[in-house]
Order: C-alpha cells, then structure tokens, then sequence
C-alpha cells in the first residue's frame, strides 16, 4: 500500500487539504500568476519608500527588499538556500532572502526605514548558520548622519537563538543532523533611535575559514525587549517567528447587497504550515459588519497570516436575512496607498481561500475552487502513460468535499481518478475496484471500548470494507508501567535466566544507567518491556481481527526514531513475527536527514519483509511524500518504485 501524504508526526501535523497546499507550493506550474516574486521583492521599494513600522515598537525590513550598492549579495527565493523543507525550522519570511558567496570583496545592501518612535530597540536578524560554518556579515545603521550600530553577526562564537527549546548559545549540533540551522541573533544588540527614518547596510566582505554562503531573511527592530525575552524562554518550538506576520500589508471590505440582511463577517487567522500551527501568535479573528447596501471601510487583515509560508484562509458569514455579498481585497504599497488585488462577487456562504506567503509580491489571494480547478488544468495537461494502479490501494489526502456544490465534488473526483486514489469511505469519489479500500483510525478507541466500536461498524455494514486499520502514527511499542515487579518476575518464570541468576531478587528496571550496575537484571527488563509491549498491541490486534476480516491492523513508524535510518528489530520484525501487528508500516521522512537518500530508506521495507516471513498475506503499507522543496519528482519516483521493488503493496 502507498499513501501519498504530508507527515504529522516528528514536530508536525497532518494539513485538512493537502492537495491544496500542493497547488500553494506548485506556484506558477499550476495556473498561477506568472511574475516573478523575487523581482517584485527588489522592485517594491526601488523608489525609496522606507519601510514602514508594524507597531510602535516592531519593525521588520525583508532583506531581499534591500538595494544592492556593490556586487555580491543577491535576492533570491526560497529552496534556494541550505534549509529549505516541508516542515519544522526551515522557513523563510516572504519566501525570500538576500545571499552572499562564502567569500567576496565588500558587497554592500541597504534600505531606509521609518523609525515609529524613540527609544531602545533590538537589531535582531534571522538568517543561516551552517553547523561549524561561518556565515558573517554586518549590520550598519546610520540616523541623522551617525553610525549608531557597527555589529557582525553569523560569526560561529556568537551567542545565538536557536530552535526547539536550545535557547541562547554559540552552537548546537541537532541529534538529527546538521540541518533546520535557521537562527536569530541580536538578543543583546541594543540600538538607540530617534523617530524618523534610518538607514539600514547588510556587508558581506571576506571571512575566516570555514566559510559558507550568508543567507540572510530579515532584520527585525524591536523595541519591547520584554516580548523578546519572553519568547525566547517560552516558545519551545521556533522563538520569535510567531511574530511573522503580513501585518500591514492586506486588507478587506465587507460589501453588502442592497437585498440582504445585516451581514457580519468573521475573518479568521489563516491555517499555517510553517510548521502546523506551532507559533505563539498575538493574532485573534476580527468581524466585518455591514447593513444592507453598506460598505466597511478597509480592514487589515494581513496580521491574520503567516508570511512563512502558504496557507489556507476560512471567511465565515452570518446575516439576519438573506446572505448576498461581496469581499474586496486591497493591497498597501510601500507609499502607504491600498490598492484594490481581488473582488468576489455574489458569496453567499463560508469562503475557503488560499494566501500566498508572499502576497505583497504575487498580489493575489486565490479561492479554494481555484486552486482545485487549476491543480486539474495542470494534470490533464501532462502526458500520462499506463493506467492507474488497480491492485495497490493507494491513499492521499485531498480537498474537501462541499455539501450541495456538485460541481466542485465532481472536480476533487476526478483529481482522485488521476491519481488512483482509493475511497476511505463508501462514496468518496475513489477509484472503483473490487476489494475492500476502508480505512480507519482507532487511536483514540480504548481497548476496552474496541469491541463495541467494532460491532458498530458491522451494523453500519463496513466491517467487511475495512483494508487499513491504524493503531497510531510514529508509535513505539507500548512500555509496562514503573516498577511492575511482579509481572516481570512471572515472565521471568518461563525464561532461561543465566546460570545463578535469583529471578526472585531482580526488579523491573530498564534504565540504561543502571546497566552497568546489574546488566542481567537490565538484560532481561529490556526483554521484557518489548514483550509486553507486543502483546499490549496484540490484544487489540485479535479483538480487530475477529471483526475486520479484511483488514491490514498497523501503525505508522518512524525512520529516524533512536537510529536514524535503521529500525529496531524487535519492534520492526519481531512485533510481526509474533503477530502483535499484521500491516507493516513505515515511511520515506529520512530523506530530510542528512546524507539520507531513497536507497537509504529500502532498507527499512528490507526490515518490514523480514517480519513478515512465512505469512505472505501481509501488505506493506508505506507513505512515499512529495515534499515542497527539498524533494524533486525524480527522487519522489525512485522512492515509489523502489519500494514496490522492496515489497510495498
């Protein structure tokens, strides 16, 4: 089995529309605006215009806004750079950066900035730093004819702020490689301001060895050094991104039909995925409201989005009468005027939208209908050769469906067809076949609730139609409780213990720090915590056997849980051997780690073939991903047929 999906575990969360973010990431190879984001960075403020604060106390320049005085850094976009990826600290705001070489003669950017008003800001950058790499550069600030900040960043003995709960320090190295080295830096980079413009010069010149490329995002002023701190002790996850937004930059008019009711409408934080939803935002829904035939003046909104990447965005309205009305989208420019981007006419209902990242470049924000609609444009315009899979049940998440909206159904039907997609429940528009292609979750169904949830499904008429049943995502094997002496002790009973060992005396203890101390009584905890384990998972395998004849009973696994690249054998054949789980499950995430590549991965189908052994009704059920960047349709098709060639069904 494969599934084509985003991946909701290690950091992460599964997307409601992953076909949509695709046709978000697709870009212009899916029917969207032809121009050219990065040249829109670099001419949006050619005129001058400085930038302008978010509040009174931050203000945020894009480095790939600034002006180039002398050769050598570059606007560039995003994918680009050394950590670019689908999830976790691999983000760039406005999907866009400025970059230097890893050496070069004095290279010089700069842009102006409109100071809100006096006082103690922090110069705060976001940029790159390569693991054991330099990557230094310097930020100037000039007012009034002063230099009031001379300081170089990216140095490697420079304290900086780091991801996932690491905090302030000089450098980390990730257990899972050196990649996601996205950083910020300038907790104490103090700076004094006046009200009024300053100039702001990004140099990169020569640098000591090791040198890699300078990627810089932005430079961030800030004046609440209280908010700073703050997320940089709390927000375990990514520090200081929550304040990324497009604040400033999109606005909205609620226009009402002259025949409606009152209409008030909620304009919702936009669903973000850089990475799912994990940011500490300030953010909260606002409401448009207007009688009937009024008009709201303009409303920002954009501090409702993400500029870290793409999205999804929910409008929901509700009226007294009749609900008929329009929503008119305006862009502020760099000279402060808003100009009109979009109107949709005629909306009666919710409106599902996408927004782009980058909107201040791409002006545009696009419907769901849209997105679908284009996505299916772009297909049927590639060659196709063969048919769809028909024996190889194949899942995907995909738009959703629209109650009484047969025309928008018709088209998520067809984008299954193209892609052979299986139908998870009956009449959910997936590829016909004559077998068995329900699947379920039953995670959150306790073992003592199994039963019952299973007769239910039989009276629904769906126990047959079951092929996939899923006990988890990224699980490991179930652990006995603390100090459960007495049941190992009565496993012990059926052991061959070493020779002079007292099972009476040994305690449940599989601590690897007390090894050393007794390593046959840790020997043989290991040993048995994995048999407990097994037969936790094995106890709701029969209960869902006795009722699912069809289906395969597994959970995902991680590659890269305790050895990267290589399973646990007890826990990669053993559980299957033993029958604990009848699907084995895996998928392709390793190759974000460094050096992982798809052969790498076939390895683990190698491991799930080696559980399976002697019962060649089982089916590997593995996810092979197209990730956005980082992973290209060549590599995406190795993995695919590579693990059909390693035994995926």
């Amino acid at each position: 089995m494969l599934r084509i999906r985003h991946h909701p575990g290690h950091r992460h969360a599964v997307p409601s529309c992953l076909a949509a973010w695709a046709l978000l990431a697709a870009g212009t190879s899916a029917g969207a605006d032809e121009s050219d984001p990065i040249k829109a960075a670099q001419t949006y403020r050619r005129s001058g215009q400085p930038v302008a604060a978010q509040s009174d106390a931050t203000l945020i320049a894009e480095a790939e806004e600034f002006q180039v005085s002398q050769p050598g850094w570059q606007a560039r976009p995003w994918g680009t750079n050394y950590y670019a990826a689908t999830f976790a600290n691999s983000f760039l705001s406005r999907k866009a950066y400025l970059g230097a070489p890893e050496q070069c003669d004095r290279s010089a950017a700069t842009i102006e900035v409109q100071v809100p008003a006096a006082g103690r800001y922090l110069a705060l950058v976001r940029y790159e730093a390569a693991y054991r790499f330099e990557t230094q550069f310097r930020v100037e600030i000039e007012q009034n004819g002063k230099m009031v900040l001379d300081r170089l960043y990216g140095a490697r003995d420079n304290v900086k702020i780091w991801a996932f709960g690491e905090k302030l320090k000089k450098e980390h190295a990730w257990p899972w490689g050196a990649v996601e080295n996205m950083v910020w830096e300038g907790h104490d980079a103090h700076v004094n301001l006046e009200a009024g413009t300053a100039r702001l010069t990004l140099v990169a010149d020569r640098q000591p060895d090791n040198a890699a490329r300078r990627n810089v995002d932005l430079v961030m002023l800030c004046g609440d050094a209280e908010q700073v701190a703050r997320r940089i002790e709390s927000e375990s996850y990514l520090p200081l991104d929550g304040m990324l937004t497009q604040a400033g930059d999109l606005y909205l008019k609620l226009r009402n039909d002259p025949g409606g009711g009152q209409t008030t409408l909620t304009v919702n934080p936009g669903g973000e995925h850089s990475p799912y939803w994990v940011h500490l935002r300030n953010w909260q829904p606002k409401t448009l409201s207007a009688g009937p035939g009024e008009s709201t003046e303009w409303v920002e909104v954009g501090s409702l989005l993400d500029s870290l990447n793409d999205g999804q965005w929910s409008l929901n309205p509700k009226g007294t009468g009749t609900l008929k009305f329009a929503l008119e989208f305006g862009l502020r420019g760099p000279d402060g005027r808003i100009e009109t981007i979009r109107r949709l006419d005629n909306q009666t209902g919710d409106v599902a939208l996408a927004y782009d990242a980058d909107t201040r470049y791409t002006r545009r924000v696009r419907t769901a209908g849209e997105i679908l609609h284009g996505l299916l444009d772009y297909l049927k315009a590639q060659p196709v050769t063969g048919t769809a899979p028909q024996r190889t049940l194949v899942y995907g998440y995909t738009f959703d469906r629209r109650e009484g909206d047969a025309k928008y159904n018709a088209a998520i039907d067809e984008f299954r067809r193209l892609f052979g997609l299986a139908a998870t429940q009956q009449g959910n528009g997936g590829v016909g076949r004559n077998m068995p292609s329900g699947y379920i979750d039953v995670r959150g169904v306790p073992t003592a609730k199994l039963e019952d949830y299973c007769r239910n499904l039989h009276a629904e008429g769906k126990a047959d139609q079951i092929a996939v049943v899923s006990l988890g995502d990224e699980i490991g094997l179930p652990a006995p409780p603390a100090g459960d002496d007495a049941g190992f002790r009565a496993w012990l009973g059926g052991q061959n213990v070493p020779a002079g060992t007292d099972p009476s005396t040994l305690s449940y203890d599989p601590d690897p720090k007390a090894a050393g101390g007794n390593p046959v009584q840790f020997y043989l905890s290991r040993r048995y915590a994995r048999h407990y384990g097994i037969l936790a998972l094995k106890q709701r395998t029969e209960i869902l056997q006795k009722h699912l004849p069809n289906a395969g009973i597994g959970a995902n696994y991680s590659p890269h849980h305790h050895h990267a690249y290589l399973g646990e054998v007890a826990q990669w054949v053993t559980t299957f051997r033993e029958g604990g789980m009848t699907q084995p499950w895996s998928e392709d995430y390793i190759w974000q780690l460094p050096v992982g590549s798809q052969q790498m991965n076939f390895i683990n189908l190698d491991l799930l073939r080696a559980g399976m052994r002697g019962k060649p009704h089982l089916k590997i059920h593995y996810y092979v991903m197209p990730h956005w960047p980082g992973n290209t349709p060549n590599s995406w098709r190795r993995q695919f047929y590579g693990d059909i060639a390693h035994g995926m069904k």
